[in-house]
């Protein structure tokens, strides 16, 4: 079986210089891809890129075989992909009810989850019908989560999505993200520089410095790899 991502060779330049230099990475329904790096390194270009955000320079990223890479955003969000980002992006004066009713409109016939199965996912019960302004911070960022679940994803990117939180909430959110991924056959690309959350949730773990791969495995073999320590983990 073909895996449900192919990202490539994708290179992003900015001018002369390369943000995203020959990445390549597959990824299967329902597994979670973990992506680190020191800051710079080309991640969130990379989340840009598989978004639509970005067209890649070069390469290619494909979804369940067709091409999904330099189509635009929306056109990606159509095509199965969606994505949270690392600052919060609500209406705050909308509720999350009416925000998730707006986003099941993107779903295009995919599966996706009702609006009380997504909040009990992610622990927003109760929180449907108040505005999204009037939220915490960490309840607005799986809010965030829930509306990109509502467009019934094929892929889902995730930046940062436990910054803030602490370590009840994370593992709470990674608990949450290891659901959506079996129980939706949902691929997963996470960004994140917390470690503890991160590591158990992730299946393989991408490493990225100066824009390019420096490593990727299991998270047991990312944690021995010396290249991997002395780059980026021994900094923690």
């Amino acid at each position: 079986m073909s895996a449900l991502l192919t990202v490539d060779r994708v290179v992003k330049r900015f001018g002369g210089v390369a943000a995203v230099d020959g990445v390549s990475f597959t990824l299967d329904a329902g597994s979670v891809l973990g992506l680190i790096g020191p800051n710079g390194s080309g991640k969130t270009t990379l989340l840009g890129v598989l978004a639509g955000t970005h067209e890649p320079t070069s390469g290619t990223v494909t979804l369940d075989g067709k091409v999904a890479s330099g189509k635009g955003a929306h056109r990606a969000v159509h095509a199965g992909i969606a994505r949270t980002f690392q600052t919060t992006r609500l209406f705050g004066s909308w509720t999350l009810r009416e925000g998730l009713r707006l986003a099941h409109g993107e779903r295009r016939g995919r599966q996706a989850w009702s609006d009380d199965r997504l909040a009990d996912l992610l622990g927003l019960d109760g929180l449907l019908d108040q505005p999204c302004a009037s939220l915490t911070s960490a309840a607005q960022r799986l809010a965030m989560i829930a509306l990109a679940l509502a467009t019934g994803p094929r892929v889902l990117l995730l930046d940062e999505p436990a910054v803030g939180m602490d370590t009840a909430e994370a593992a709470a959110l990674a608990d949450a993200v290891r659901r959506a991924a079996d129980e939706l056959d949902v691929a997963v690309v996470v960004v994140d520089h917390n470690m503890q959350f991160l590591m158990p949730l992730a299946d393989t773990v991408l490493v990225m410095a100066a824009g390019a791969v420096l490593a990727e495995g299991t998270p047991e073999q990312i944690r021995a790899d010396e290249a991997v320590i002395a780059s980026y983990l021994g900094e923690a």
